[in-house]
C-alpha cells in the first residue's frame, strides 16, 4: 500500500485564526497567511467601519504622518505617488486601502465588529471570542485555535482626567476621535496638550479660529516643520517616481539609512546626543528670540526623552500670533464656560480640543481571560510582556505592537512585518506539528527579560526625567515599554525565535510530525529530489552574527563612521545662513527664514 500524503512530514492540520484588529498589523498578517500558507482560516474583526486602525481615527486638523512618506510604506508595497514628502492621515488611509484591495484581503475582515471578550477553553486547546456587531448589535460567538491581538499602539483616546468635564456645556472634541463636522470658524477655541496633535493643530486651526488658547504644561523638543500642507511634489516629480521605480527604491533607502543611522542618540550622554540637543536648542532660540518662552519652551531633559515633534517651527511661530494665548499651565478643573487652569485662573471658550493623545497602558479594551487570570487585572497592576510580541503564560495568543516594541526608535512599519514573521513562524509550528496543544512564554524567562529592559533603560533616554507613553506619562511610572535598543537591533533579536523561552504543552507523542517517513520534498511532483548537489557552497553562515551580516548585506556599502551622523557635525561646525527653503529628502521646503538644519531620522513613527 503506498503512503498516505497527510501522514508525510510537517504535514499542515486545520488552524483557525482570529485576529483583533485591522489597521497595518492584521492586513499584513492577512497578506503573509494569504501568501504561504494553506488549510486555515482567518477572521479579522476590527470595530471600526474602514480598514486602516489609527489612521482611520486620527483625523484632526493638520494630522500627518512624522516619518517621510515613501518610508510608511510596508518595506516590498512602495507607493510612487504619494503629494507630499510626509503624508497626511487620509492619504495614508488610502494606502492601506489600497493595499487590502490589490490583496484582495477584503474576505478576511469583517468591519464594525467590537470583540467583547475572549476566552481560553484550556481542555479544547481553544480560544472562545465573543464579538458584536455593531451595525445590527447581533452577538457573535467565534472561536480559534489561535488568537492575535492587533489593536495597536495608539487606538484608545485618553480624556484627561479632570474633574468637571462633564459639566462643560459647550463642544468638547479630542484628537484621536475628532468630530470633522465641528466648524471651529469665528469660535474661541481652548486646546488642552502641548505633545505631537497639538502641535499639528494649532497651526492648522490658528487663521480660522477667532482666537486660539493653548495649555502647555511641559515643553518638548521640535523639529522643522514636515505638515503635509509643506514639501508638495509636483506633477513632474510624481511622475518620475511613477515611471522610475529605482528613484523611489534610493529615495526609501537613503531615508532608512539614516533613520537607522542615529540611535546612540537615545543614548544618554552620547555625541550624538550631545550635537543633537545642542543643535536644536540653538535653532529654537533663533526662532523664538524671546527669553521668556525660549525658558518655558527649550526643555532640559534629554532630546528623545518625550516624543520628538514634527512640525514645530510652525508651531512655535504660530505661538506667537495676535489671535493665540499660551498658558504655561495645566488645566485643574473644568466648567461650564470653560477651565481653570493651575494658577487659579478661568478660561472661557466655545470649543474645547483635548490633544491629550492615548490611553498607552496597554491594558487590553476586552477582557483576556486564560486559567482563572485576565489580563486587563494583571496589566493593570504590573506589564509582563515577552519581546513585543508574547503574553506570559497566556496559551495560543500573539500581539502585534505589545509592550517593549521599538516604537520610539526607528522605523516602526518594518518591526511589525518583523513581528509578522515571528507570529507567522508560531502559526506554522502549530500547524505543522499537530502534536502541540498549546504554546506560552514562561514565566522566569519573562520576568528575566523584563529586569534586562530595566537595566538597559538606566542608560537610554526614556528615563531621563521626562513624562512619556514609554512611562505611562508618570516619571517612574513603570519600566519604559519601548525595545531597549535600535530597530536594527530588534530585527536581529526576534529574526530566529527562541523556542527555549517557550513553554510547549503537547496532546500526543511530540514527534509525531515525522509522520511515515516520506519527505514533503518527495510529494511534490515538480521538485529537485538531487536540490543539494552544487557547484560551490552557496548555504547560509553557520554563526547567528555572520547570518545577520549577510541578511544586512555586508561589503555593499562603502565604510561609514560608526555611531555618528555626519549632517548633525556640520551643522554644529558650520551652521547654515538665514535661509527661507529646508531641503528634505530632495525637496526643498519654504520655512519662516530662519537658520536650521535638518537632521533627517528624527521623525520617529
Amino acid at each position: 500500500m503506498d503512503p498516505l500524503r497527510e501522514n508525510a512530514i510537517y504535514n499542515e492540520r486545520f488552524v483557525k485564526v482570529i485576529c483583533v484588529g485591522a489597521g497595518a498589523s492584521g492586513i499584513l498578517l492577512a497578506y503573509k497567511l494569504k501568501r504561504s500558507f494553506d488549510n486555515y482560516t482567518l477572521t479579522i474583526y476590527d470595530k471600526n467601519p474602514e480598514v486602516s486602525g489609527t489612521w482611520f481615527e486620527n483625523r484632526y486638523p493638520g494630522c500627518a504622518c512624522d516619518v517621510p512618506s515613501h518610508n510608511y510604506t510596508y518595506s516590498f508595497e512602495p507607493k510612487p505617488d504619494f503629494s507630499s514628502v510626509y503624508a497626511g492621515s487620509k492619504e495614508i488611509k488610502g494606502y492601506f486601502q489600497e493595499f487590502v484591495a490589490k490583496y484582495d484581503l477584503q474576505q478576511f475582515i469583517k468591519a464594525s465588529h467590537l470583540v467583547n471578550e475572549t476566552r481560553w477553553d484550556g481542555e479544547k486547546g481553544e480560544w472562545e471570542v465573543k464579538v458584536e456587531d455593531l451595525s445590527t448589535g447581533k452577538v457573535i460567538h467565534d472561536w480559534c485555535h489561535i488568537l492575535i491581538h492587533a489593536t495597536g499602539y495608539l487606538n484608545k483616546p485618553a480624556w484627561p482626567k479632570i474633574p468637571g468635564i462633564e459639566k462643560y456645556k459647550g463642544i468638547k472634541l479630542h484628537s484621536a476621535d475628532y468630530d470633522e463636522s465641528v466648524s471651529l470658524e469665528g469660535k474661541n477655541v481652548i486646546l488642552v496638550g502641548g505633545g505631537s496633535s497639538a502641535v499639528q493643530i494649532l497651526p492648522a486651526i490658528q487663521s480660522v479660529v477667532k482666537r486660539a488658547k493653548i495649555f502647555i504644561r511641559s515643553p518638548v523638543w521640535v523639529l522643522p516643520d514636515i505638515s503635509s500642507e509643506s514639501g508638495k511634489y509636483s506633477s513632474e516629480q510624481i511622475q518620475k517616481f511613477v515611471n522610475d521605480p529605482k528613484s523611489v527604491l534610493q529615495l526609501r533607502q537613503n531615508n532608512e539609512r539614516t533613520m537607522n543611522s542615529i540611535f546612540t542618540m537615545y543614548m544618554k550622554d552620547t555625541i550624538l546626543q550631545e550635537q543633537c540637543k545642542n543643535l536644536l536648542t540653538s535653532t529654537t532660540k533663533k526662532l523664538l528670540q524671546n527669553e521668556d518662552m525660549e525658558r518655558k519652551l527649550i526643555p532640559d531633559f534629554a532630546v528623545g526623552c518625550k516624543r520628538v515633534i514634527p512640525s514645530g517651527y510652525k508651531y512655535l511661530t504660530t505661538l506667537k500670533k495676535d489671535n493665540v494665548d499660551v498658558v504655561y499651565s495645566g488645566v485643574a478643573s473644568f466648567t461650564e464656560e470653560g477651565c481653570i487652569s493651575d494658577d487659579s485662573q478661568s478660561h472661557k471658550g466655545d470649543v474645547i480640543i483635548c490633544a491629550t493623545g492615548f490611553n498607552t497602558s496597554y491594558v487590553p479594551n476586552y477582557p483576556v481571560l486564560a486559567n482563572g487570570r485576565n489580563l486587563q487585572v494583571e496589566w493593570r497592576q504590573s506589564i509582563m510582556g515577552y519581546m513585543g510580541v508574547g503574553i506570559c503564560e497566556f496559551p495560543n495568543t500573539l500581539t502585534f505592537l505589545g509592550p517593549y516594541t521599538p516604537v520610539s526608535n526607528g522605523p516602526t512599519l518594518i518591526a511589525i512585518e518583523a513581528q509578522a514573521d515571528y507570529i507567522c513562524s508560531f502559526i506554522d509550528r502549530y500547524q505543522s506539528e499537530p502534536s502541540i496543544h498549546s504554546f506560552s512564554p514562561k514565566r522566569d524567562v519573562c520576568e528575566e527579560f523584563k529586569k534586562h529592559v530595566a537595566s538597559a533603560m538606566d542608560r537610554l533616554v526614556w528615563t531621563d526625567g521626562c513624562r512619556n507613553s514609554h512611562n505611562n506619562h508618570a516619571i517612574g511610572g513603570r519600566v519604559p515599554t519601548t525595545w531597549p535598543g535600535s530597530t536594527l537591533h530588534y530585527l536581529e533579536a526576534v529574526r530566529e525565535p527562541r523556542i527555549e523561552d517557550w513553554e510547549i504543552k503537547y496532546k500526543c507523542n511530540r514527534f509525531s510530525w515525522l509522520g511515515d517517513g516520506v519527505s514533503q520534498t518527495e510529494w511534490d511532483p515538480t521538485s529537485d529530489l538531487g536540490y543539494y548537489i552544487r557547484e560551490f557552497d552557496d548555504s547560509q553562515p553557520n554563526s547567528r552574527r555572520g547570518r545577520a551580516l549577510a541578511v544586512a548585506k555586508t561589503g555593499t556599502q562603502p565604510k561609514r563612521p560608526l555611531h555618528r551622523q555626519p549632517k548633525l557635525a556640520m551643522a554644529e561646525e558650520k551652521p547654515k545662513v538665514a535661509t527661507n527653503e529646508i531641503p528634505i529628502n530632495g525637496t526643498s521646503i519654504k520655512t519662516d527664514k530662519i537658520s536650521v538644519t535638518i537632521v533627517n531620522g528624527l521623525h520617529n513613527s
